[in-house]
């Protein structure tokens, strides 16, 4: 990714972590926003909700990543 990556690949593991303010920020947002799915609403809604909160915030960390996803074993 071209300029300044919000999140930076794990060193053991899948995925990616924050990386600066704008990762964070992100990272916060969602948790809270989830929080507020899961204390307000209910039944599918509560499902349906969460499962978009979910994939919208995969999608922003992979595409806002500064390396590609794949296992880390933390060898250098």
């Amino acid at each position: 990714m071209a300029g300044n990556p919000w999140f930076k690949p794990k060193r053991v593991g899948f995925g990616a972590s924050p990386a600066n303010w704008q990762g964070w920020l992100a990272t916060a947002l969602f948790g809270f926003l989830f929080a507020w799915i899961v204390i307000r609403l209910h039944g599918g809604l509560r499902w349906g909700f969460a499962l978009l909160l979910i994939l919208c915030y995969a999608a922003l960390v992979y595409f806002k990543s500064s390396d590609a996803w794949r296992w880390r074993s933390g060898n250098v």
